[in-house]
């Protein structure tokens, strides 16, 4: 076999390993799919909930001074999150930002393109 034809097959082989990993799934003894977990959490973690997210946000939002006095809205849907309202500044709002995107089973991207801060 040639050097050509060798490093083929073994793209070939792993390609076809990785993508086996990825989303194929599987069944356990009652037939019931593993990628309903993967893609309801996206991470492979334990999923929670829209609402959790939420609170968990507005919990975090509630302990900063500036974010606690600023109108900032925050709704999540399956797991994505859109902040919109006002911050008090930019550190605020890179703040919001970041505090959005660390909550437990947020899935990227969090927007912030509704939230705004004085110039």
């Amino acid at each position: 076999m040639n050097k050509g034809s060798f490093i083929l097959a073994l793209l070939a082989a792993l390609t076809t390993a990785g993508c086996a990993g990825l989303g194929g799934g599987s069944s356990d003894s009652e037939g019931v799919s593993s990628t309903a977990s993967l893609s309801e959490g996206g991470r492979g973690g334990p999923t929670v909930s829209d609402a959790e997210i939420t609170s968990s946000i507005q919990s975090a939002f509630k302990q900063d001074p500036e974010l606690a006095a600023a109108n900032i809205t925050v709704t999540v849907e399956k797991g994505v999150v859109t902040l919109s309202g006002n911050a008090p500044n930019v550190q605020a709002y890179l703040r919001a930002g970041s505090m959005a995107r660390n909550a437990p089973g947020v899935r990227p991207p969090v927007n912030v393109a509704n939230l705004r801060y004085p110039l």
